[in-house]
């Protein structure tokens, strides 16, 4: 208990760094009124007015610890002369010194952001380190210089089968019947068999390439990591770890080849020191139990622990598979060869995850597949053949057993557990009967399971800072005349392995992917296209931003943006953001967010084509990767009309030093129609480094072998696949973008193999990876290295070819223990292609 207390205070009080957003730097904090603090509702009265200096705000430690319960004792430091203040709520506490910015929780320092000092003999202390340390949450209101204190929110909790019902049939598409599932029994391992603010940048001191994510410090799972020594990639159902020390002979050095019969399948790595986290998803096999009339409406066990009696014989176990991820943590080997460590599943289909530090956060969607086909639920089916079974309605709360989610983790119990209704919570008006599940874990931490929290509604897209989670919801309300969409984001606070939730704010219109959400400052912004951009009148889309504060309250927005469109890409960056809508031509709007309450359009420009995706190149200039176009007469409309088709991949230099006039610094095509990047629709394809002036994604080239050629009816006609591979750039502000080369993973003969939509999709280059001065090009049949400058072949590891078993569930089968034998493969070298 002691070490679980350490630990709790630990990990809550990590968060307590991060500052209160203060008011706009433009304003004179002279000229604003005096800080009020609300604790619990009740205004609180201050010994000492409280300031914010740097962005922190300081206030009493007495003042602050009483108001939240907690006993509050000065005392002088050990070596003398340092006076200590202790604060104790419960089994959390902290340290803090005047004048120091260290403060101790039992055996961790954490360095805040601001020292507590003496102001008129009373104590100052950093405001949200003491409040958010004891679990409390800390929002701030720019308007009025208020700042909440509360307890967390407690989301009611459906409880019983009767509410549980209740909930369900407000979803006016959802038909269901229950189907009863008992969740006793160990859950299925999928043991593998061994054998052998947003940053782009490699890490600060490290000479190898990181993964391209939305914010910095905030890590994402990838289909390929590497830490400079090894490169860890999922191709199938394997993952491979290949040495990468000797950049002349790259070696495979352990291979997890996960059994196809278990039915696990890897999506996505982290890598992180000795630790390797494979996630992946599988599914449980749950049985049914059977029902008896004779027993009150009382379940006996399940069907697999029912010893058959000499003159009855029994059919085999029917039941339920459940979509499951799962979670494997190995420890890696100074040889790269991984051990198996821990195993975590929850159920659910995956639908994104994040790692902040050592906490790992990981969200899956349980979908509910219900039926109304009677009033009453029956149980199914009839096995025993000697006695017959009752078909009147059973007990309802069984109806709970088949709702109810099942998670495991091996450092707690290699049982299944389940999440009961008194746990599982739902929003304000839910209208998914879907849950949404949301697993934390401290990887360091075995002692504390895994914490599963879960919530009627599932999500669609999610962001993530280093401090915050947000959920994204779709949601459809009829307002009389028609059915209108809006978004509803629900925000959690992260603690390092646990996850608390804040609140709710709901804004018109449909998001588009993670990057139409930021926060910055304590505000969270979205990016939304509300209406139909073919529709007329009231009905057509308009493009909007909205800013809410940390009650997740709207306190800003911009509305009106391209009516007629729709956002193609966003990217916030600090106090601007920038959107790029199309229909026709391409509108790049520079937004400023300086004041939340206030945002204003900067300005904007219009050129063909547009921008799926953009990317920072650093603070005045911003690079879309999207697609060029072509507008072509509409036939049977007027002659001014026009429709605009895709053509090749299109990347653009933006020069936004001027925000109120925009411009299109430099431009690069690729291809013809036809030509794409996973990069359009998956930012971590995207290899950049502004240090090294170095770019590069996969590409697959498709090209027209007349320019003239045009398809049936005049439009414009697809292009032949002739290339799929790295397209490697340098770029720089004075010379744009220069194609340095290619690096395929085909061979002439592939080519002459491959058709107009189909080729060896083993070979496709997913993820461009640089160590050193030698580039990485990895498919899922070789990883292969090449020398920075000149793009040389220095190697290549093959694959072997994958298993052609199919895959199959199998029943319940306890957690083995996992020794790794890895064989070591020689490389192989692969005359590079001239293409």
């Amino acid at each position: 208990m002691k070490k679980k207390g350490m630990v709790a205070v630990a990990l809550a009080i990590l968060l307590s760094i991060i500052p209160l957003v203060a008011s706009p730097p433009q304003q004179s904090e002279a000229a604003q009124r005096p800080i009020q603090i609300q604790v619990n509702g009740t205004e609180l009265a201050l010994s000492e007015p409280a300031f914010i200096e740097d962005g922190v705000t300081l206030a009493p430690a007495r003042d602050i610890a009483e108001a939240l319960g907690a006993e509050v004792t000065f005392e002088e430091s050990i070596n003398g002369g340092t006076k200590q203040v202790r604060l104790i709520r419960g089994d959390r506490e902290a340290i803090l010194t005047i004048g120091s910015t260290v403060m101790t929780a039992r055996d961790t320092s954490i360095r805040l952001e601001a020292a507590p000092r003496l102001v008129n003999g009373v104590t100052m202390v950093p405001l949200r380190a003491i409040t958010e340390s004891f679990g409390s949450i800390v929002a701030w209101d720019n308007a009025t210089r208020t700042i909440f204190i509360d307890e967390p929110l407690q989301l009611p909790t459906i409880g019983s089968v009767d509410k549980l019902q209740e909930l369900l049939q407000q979803s006016p598409a959802l038909e269901y019947k229950t189907r009863i599932i008992s969740v006793a029994g160990e859950f299925e391992s999928v043991a593998a068999k061994e054998s052998v603010d947003i940053t782009t940048e490699a890490t600060a001191g490290d000479d190898y390439s990181t993964t391209n994510v939305q914010v910095a410090g905030v890590d994402e799972g990838d289909w390929a990591k590497t830490d400079g020594n090894f490169i860890y990639q999922i191709s199938g159902r394997n993952v491979y770890i290949s040495s990468i020390s000797d950049e002349e002979k790259p070696q495979l050095a352990a291979t997890l080849q996960y059994d196809s019969e278990d039915g696990f399948t890897p999506v996505a790595l982290y890598v992180d020191g000795n630790t390797l986290i494979v996630l992946g998803e599988s599914h449980t096999f749950v049985p049914y139990p059977l029902a008896d009339s004779n027993s009150d409406n009382q379940s006996t066990p399940a069907a697999t622990d029912v010893a058959p009696s000499p003159e009855v014989s029994l059919p085999p176990p029917m039941g339920d598979s459940r979509s499951t991820v799962k979670t494997l943590q190995y420890e890696l080997d100074d040889n790269g060869r991984p051990t198996l460590k821990r195993e975590l599943f929850q159920e659910g289909s995956y639908l994104s995850s994040r790692k902040v530090d050592s906490a790992l956060y990981v969200i899956t969607n349980k979908y509910a597949h219900y039926y109304r086909t009677f009033d009453t639920m029956v149980v199914q089916p009839e096995a025993n053949v000697n006695k017959k079974r009752s078909q009147e309605p059973t007990d309802m709360e069984q109806l709970a057993l088949s709702f109810q989610p099942v998670y495991g983790d091996t450092a707690i119990a290699k049982k299944v557990q389940t999440i009961p209704l008194d746990q599982i919570r739902y929003f304000p008006n839910p209208v998914e009967q879907s849950m949404l599940l949301v697993g934390a874990v401290n990887l360091d931490d075995t002692d504390t399971g895994m914490q599963i929290s879960s919530y009627l509604g599932a999500g669609e897209n999610i962001y993530a800072s280093k401090k915050n989670l947000y959920v994204a919801q779709s949601r459809h309300e009829f307002n009389g005349e028609a059915y209108v969409q809006q978004t509803q984001f629900h925000k959690f606070r992260l603690d390092q392995g646990q996850v608390v939730y804040i609140g709710e704010g709901t804004v018109p219109g449909a998001l588009l992917n993670q990057f139409s959400m930021d926060e910055h400052r304590g505000f969270f912004r979205a990016a939304i296209t509300n209406g139909n951009m073919w529709a007329t009148g009231e009905a057509q889309s308009t493009n909007n931003l909205y800013v809410l504060d940390e009650r997740m309250k709207t306190v800003g927005k911009l509305e009106g943006l391209a009516p007629g469109e729709r956002i193609y890409s966003a990217r916030f960056m600090g106090d601007r953001a920038y959107m790029v809508t199309f229909r026709n031509v391409d509108p790049l709007f520079a937004i400023d967010l300086t004041q939340p309450d206030n945002p204003t359009l900067l300005g904007k420009l219009k050129i063909p084509g547009y921008s799926d995706y953009l990317h920072p190149y650093d603070e005045n200039h911003l690079i879309g990767f999207g697609k060029d176009t072509i507008e072509v007469p509409s036939k049977g409309m007027s002659p001014d009309d026009t429709v605009a088709y895709y053509q090749g991949m299109k990347i653009a230099l933006f020069d936004i030093t001027d925000v109120n006039n925009p411009k299109e610094k430099f431009k690069e095509i690729i291809g013809d129609r036809g030509t794409h990047s996973d990069l359009l629709n998956d930012h971590k394809a995207l290899l950049f480094s502004r240090q090294k002036g170095l770019m590069a994604f996969p590409v697959e080239l498709h090209e027209l072998q007349s320019k003239d050629e045009a398809a049936a009816g005049g439009f414009p006609a697809y292009g032949d696949f002739t290339y799929q591979g790295a397209y490697i750039y340098s770029v720089d502000l004075d010379s744009g973008f220069q194609l340095q080369g290619r690096i395929t993973h085909m061979t002439d003969d592939d080519y002459k193999k491959s058709g107009q939509y189909g080729y060896d999709y083993r070979k496709k280059v997913k993820r461009i990876l640089y160590s050193g001065d030698t580039l990485y090009t990895l498919s899922e049949s070789q990883v292969k290295a090449s020398t920075m400058s000149e793009l040389d072949d220095r190697g290549s590891v093959i694959y072997p070819a994958p298993s052609l078993s199919k895959p199959t569930i199998k029943g319940n089968i306890k957690l083995s223990p996992i020794t790794v034998e890895p064989e070591v493969v020689e490389s192989e070298t692969v005359v590079p292609s001239n293409r």
